[in-house]
Order: structure tokens, then C-alpha cells, then sequence
């Protein structure tokens, strides 16, 4: 199997070895990028970048990995109001239209499943920059790159992902990626900011060792981050923070996703629940490494960026190589040999169920009207489907 022609929607499209392969064409990619070396891989080719929602790294990267290959590259940002979308075009006409203009396309928009919807309807590979707070796969391929660039492996390594990690659709996909790849997680949440159902029950399937603990949605006056066990037992700031920051060897931090906020999230939650700063920097191992997917708020002190351990401008940096290898092997225009791997999710079977809809309000088939919603089983649970397009768990049905 190769990735030739393919979509790249969630991070489960690809298999274990396909992810392999990815970060092996980037390493290469990236050792050419050193030699300034001239690249003409991409000749001819088309690339369209439309994103409904606000990007810097993501789009920058991709647009600079095809003028890296030798493409060229056609660029619609804010299309949410400066496309036809403003008045009314749905995502499928939008698609079609576009698919006539490139030869590979990447999409970012807010709606849940709205990339999978894309390229449902799409003769062109479609690659997900991002869909509402579902995944972002692309960021995932970066990731595991920088964790296997800064510490030399992914497997056995004990990951902590601290905060929003329900929005986040930057964790969503890491987190089940590094399940698939053996490493620990560490989990370190706001309350009702945890990992949303469908993740934890991913890495479930993956037999992963998750540990999860609440963080006060309080940070005191000298920007010390205050913890609670997960069961609820209080424990000595400073002693515990030793006890879990030695264990760590990469800190992942995100920021509060306020723009996917319900009112009543927006209301009760006035401020950043976790920060790093030199303080605890102190007690982090030596070998540590400090990842964010960028952009910061608060969570993470400016006095952070002076340590060899604080690693997030390398990794937004890594973002061209690792996107150049995909769009290189996606438009199989590097030689590659074929890798197996299953690309979907073992029982990811899609079927229409009459008179049935998605309970996510935020899922594109409740927004797009021609959508027809499509669910499969959940394994976890035979009486409760699970949506095809956003993974949302939907309430328990009849047999």
C-alpha cells in the first residue's frame, strides 16, 4: 500500500509503518533544506490551501513545503468570508469547484468532520489542516517527530499532556498516536476539560498506561501551578510536582481553546488553569523536553524560551520537512516502497441508520443539510454508535 492519491483526514488513516515512512522522507527532506539544496520534486504541481479558521504555522508551513518541492501554491485564508461560502456555497460545491484548480488540497475549518465531509466529495487527495475540535493529524506527524528528533525514540517515552484537552484537536490525534507507538501518557486537565470519551476508549484499545490528574482552575500569585490527585487526595504542591515531573520526559502543553467554549465554559473558566515557568523547570529532568503546538497564551513563561529543554520553535520548524515528505509521497513524486498498514480503524464500518442523527451540535452533517449522517459500532459499547465524520458517542440505540 502507498499513500499515493490518498486523503489524510484523521491520523488513523495512516498505519504504524506509514507513519515510519513519513518521518524517514522527512529526515531526508530536512537534510536538504540544510544543504540549501534545490528542489524540483513538485514541478507543475498544484497546491490550494483554503482555511475557514486563523493559521500561522500550519498554512505558512505547507505553503513553504510545496515552494520547497518546486510547486507552486494557490492561497485562501479567512475563506469563511471572503469565499462563496459567504454567500451560502456549501462544502461539497466548494470542493468540486476548487479540485479543477490544484493537485492537492489542504483544509482547515471549524466544524467537526467538515475534512472528511471534503474529501468525501473530492477527486483531488484532500489533507486535514485542522476540523473544529476533532484532529489535526498534520501537527501529530510533526510531533512525533520532534519527540523522536529530541529524545531518539517514541516507544516507552512518558508524555504529559497539560490542558485544554478536550477542544484540543492537537492532542486528540497525538494522543492516540502515541498509544499506537507504545509511549505512557500523563494527562493533566482543568476539570471538564479531560480527554473527550472516544480518545480515552482509543487508548484503551491500545492497552496504553494513562494517568490523569485535575489541575485547579487557579494559578497563585507566583505562577505555580497547583495540582490534585485524579481520585481527589490532596498532596504537597512541591513534593508532588517532583514526584511527576522526574518521571516525565516530554511536557506537551496546549492552551485553553476559548474559541470552541460553550457560554457556560466561557463564563466559569477566567483563566489559565497550568503554566510552566522556571519554577518548575527546576524540578524537570534534565533531559526533558517542552513541547507546545503554538500559539501560547499564558500556560507557558517567555523565561521558558532561554532552556535547551524548551523545544516548540524547533517543532513548528519541523513542521516544513514533515509536510514536505507528505505532500511528496501523497502526490507519489518520491520513490517509496510500499509499506502495509490498515488505514481505517479496525470496525470502522460506516453505515446510514434511518431517523438517526449526531448529537454533537458542532458535527458538519447537522450544519451541511446534504450530509447524510453515517455511524459505526462502538466496541466499547454495541449499543451506542459512534459518528463516521467527528467520532462524536452517540446515546445508546435499540438493537
Amino acid at each position: 500500500m502507498t499513500l499515493t492519491g490518498r486523503h489524510l483526514i484523521s491520523i488513523n488513516d495512516l498505519s504504524n509503518e506509514e507513519i515510519e515512512l513519513v518521518i524517514e522522507i522527512a529526515d531526508q527532506m530536512h537534510s536538504a533544506l540544510e544543504r540549501k539544496e534545490q528542489l524540483h520534486y513538485c514541478d507543475g504541481k498544484e497546491l490550494y490551501t483554503i482555511f475557514y479558521e486563523a493559521s500561522t504555522r500550519t498554512r505558512s508551513s505547507f505553503e513553504t513545503a510545496m515552494h520547497r518541492l518546486g510547486g507552486t501554491v494557490v492561497s485562501h485564508a479567512e475563506a469563511q468570508t471572503t469565499s462563496s461560502v459567504a454567500k451560502g456555497e456549501n462544502i461539497a460545491d466548494t470542493v468540486r469547484v476548487l479540485e479543477k484548480y490544484a493537485d492537492i488540497m489542504v483544509m482547515r475549518h471549524p466544524l467537526d468532520g467538515s475534512t472528511r465531509l471534503a474529501a468525501d466529495h473530492s477527486q483531488i487527495p484532500i489533507i486535514s489542516g485542522g476540523d473544529g475540535s476533532h484532529e489535526h493529524p498534520t501537527q501529530t506527524l510533526l510531533d512525533l517527530y520532534t519527540i523522536k528528533e529530541e529524545k531518539g525514540n517514541i516507544k516507552g517515552m512518558n508524555v504529559a499532556l497539560c490542558g485544554d484537552l478536550r477542544h484540543g484537536r492537537t492532542v486528540h490525534s497525538l494522543a492516540v498516536a502515541l498509544a499506537r507507538f507504545g509511549a505512557e501518557i500523563t494527562c493533566i486537565a482543568p476539570e471538564g476539560f479531560e480527554l473527550p470519551d472516544h480518545i480515552r476508549n482509543a487508548l484503551k484499545d491500545y492497552k496504553c498506561k494513562l494517568t490523569e490528574y485535575k489541575s485547579l482552575e487557579d494559578v497563585d500569585s507566583e505562577g505555580s501551578l497547583a495540582i490534585h490527585h485524579s481520585k481527589g487526595k490532596e498532596r504537597h504542591q512541591e513534593g508532588f510536582m517532583n514526584f511527576l515531573l522526574e518521571r516525565l520526559d516530554v511536557l506537551y502543553f496546549t492552551r485553553l481553546q476559548r474559541e470552541r467554549f460553550s457560554s457556560r465554559e466561557a463564563t466559569e473558566t477566567d483563566q489559565e488553569s497550568y503554566r510552566i515557568n522556571k519554577q518548575l523547570l527546576a524540578m524537570s529532568r534534565e533531559d526533558a523536553v517542552i513541547m507546545h503546538p503554538l500559539p501560547r497564551i499564558n500556560e507557558l513563561a517567555y523565561e521558558v524560551d532561554q532552556d535547551k529543554r524548551a523545544a516548540y520553535f524547533r517543532q513548528a520548524g519541523y513542521g516544513v520537512p514533515v509536510r514536505m515528505a507528505l505532500i511528496a509521497l501523497i502526490l507519489g513524486v518520491v520513490q517509496a516502497k510500499p509499506v502495509r498498514g490498515v488505514r481505517t480503524v479496525p470496525g470502522k464500518l460506516p453505515e446510514e441508520i434511518p431517523g438517526v442523527t449526531c448529537s454533537n451540535e458542532h458535527c458538519v452533517t447537522n450544519i451541511e443539510g446534504y450530509a447524510t449522517p453515517k455511524f459505526y459500532r462502538d466496541p466499547h459499547d454495541p449499543q451506542a454508535l459512534k459518528c463516521y465524520y467527528c467520532d462524536w458517542v452517540n446515546k445508546r440505540i435499540d438493537q
